[in-house]
């Protein structure tokens, strides 16, 4: 663990963002050991330990499935298989901002009692999802294979999308993380929240062929795109796993990866300017 430098008895502060981000880089072996804890945390007294984080996603695309595949007869290609990455990619979503949210809270009495960079805590969380959903992702491939939907160099997409979504989630987490230190409401209110995304996300559907039409003279499929960085996502990940032969357009890529990288930007600027105050509102 980096050590910590202290005037008047107190942690220096970092004089920017970036000083910050250095620090907390310095403490890699701490948040490995949160990382770790978090794990084990999740799965004590499980029967089925890591199996949940498969079952319950799993139980959600074989209803999903039967619902919109079978009685409503979708026409989307593999669509099983359509539901199953779409589901995935927003489980890690979900899970892991609504285990961010309350990662400072949960920790107050680490954070009032010890110094280290708290956004060690929320980083932690998302990165603890970040485990599950590479496996889950693990698994997807070989069923991939089994429906006959070949694996093309558009894989190599891959590694650069669960970076950058990790780092979207990891922004939009820090944010929530700092909020719900002073507004309690916000981790209560996330619930609601998720469930309504969950549906302006195309999971169930695709976004271009629903919102097809335009709008004063804007497609409203390609203005979700850029509203809600999750659909880019979702969009970006069924292209790279399920449609061969289509090439992910560049400048979409790029604006998704920008929109990512704005938001975790925004999301630590933010979350240390509010770190003093930490423990005062705890």
């Amino acid at each position: 663990m980096a050590a910590s430098t202290f005037r008047g008895g107190r942690p220096a502060v970092a004089t920017s963002w970036l000083d910050g981000a250095r620090e907390a880089l310095g403490y890699h072996d701490l948040l490995r050991n949160l990382l770790a804890r978090d794990l084990k945390v999740r799965y004590k007294h499980s029967l089925l330990g890591f199996l949940w984080s498969l079952l319950r996603p799993a139980l959600v695309i074989a209803v999903l499935v039967f619902v919109f595949g079978v009685l409503l007869e979708s026409t989307i290609p593999h669509f099983w298989l359509f539901i199953v990455v779409g589901i995935l990619t927003w489980t890690f979503a979900a899970d892991a901002l609504s285990a961010a949210v309350g990662s400072v809270v949960a920790n107050a009495a680490l954070v009032k009692r010890v110094y280290f960079p708290r956004e060690l805590l929320p980083a932690a969380a998302v990165l603890a999802h970040l485990v599950h959903f590479l496996l889950a992702l693990a698994l997807v491939v070989p069923l991939i294979l089994l429906a006959g939907v070949p694996l093309t160099p558009q894989l190599l997409w891959l590694p650069s999308l669960i970076v950058f979504q990790t780092a979207f989630l990891l922004g939009l987490g820090l944010l929530l993380a700092a909020a719900n230190v002073f507004y309690r409401d916000v981790e209560a209110v996330l619930g609601p929240l998720l469930f309504a995304w969950f549906f302006a996300t195309p999971i169930l559907y695709d976004l271009d062929t629903v919102f097809s039409r335009e709008w004063a003279g804007v497609n409203l499929g390609r203005l979700l795109h850029i509203l809600n960085p999750m659909a880019s996502f979702i969009t970006s990940y069924r292209i790279v796993l399920l449609e061969g032969g289509v090439a992910p357009d560049p400048a979409f890529m790029l604006r998704t990866y920008a929109s990512a990288l704005a938001v975790l930007v925004v999301g630590y600027v933010v979350f240390k300017r509010c770190e003093p105050r930490f423990g005062e509102e705890l």
